[in-house]
């Protein structure tokens, strides 16, 4: 086995309590905020969300994204 491979909930679990952009399938959204905790499944809790769409951004506070809708994760610069 290779000893280099990362898992990506591995990967996730090293950006909770830090901020990240998660953009959702068949959506065309993205939510912003801060990783607070998350589970086997990828599912998400976001606390300050903020949603991106083409209208705008739009608050939301705290957020549950449920893993299998997930497209991206990615540390927000």
């Amino acid at each position: 086995m290779v000893s280099g491979i990362v898992l990506p909930i591995k990967k996730v679990n090293s950006l909770v309590d830090t901020n990240i952009v998660v953009e959702i399938k068949d959506e065309g959204c993205k939510f912003e905020g801060l990783l607070v905790a998350m589970d086997e499944y990828l599912n998400l809790h976001l606390e300050d969300a903020v949603e991106i769409t083409a209208a705008g951004r739009r608050n939301l506070g705290c957020v549950v994204i449920r893993g299998n809708n997930i497209l991206s994760i990615a540390p927000l610069n």
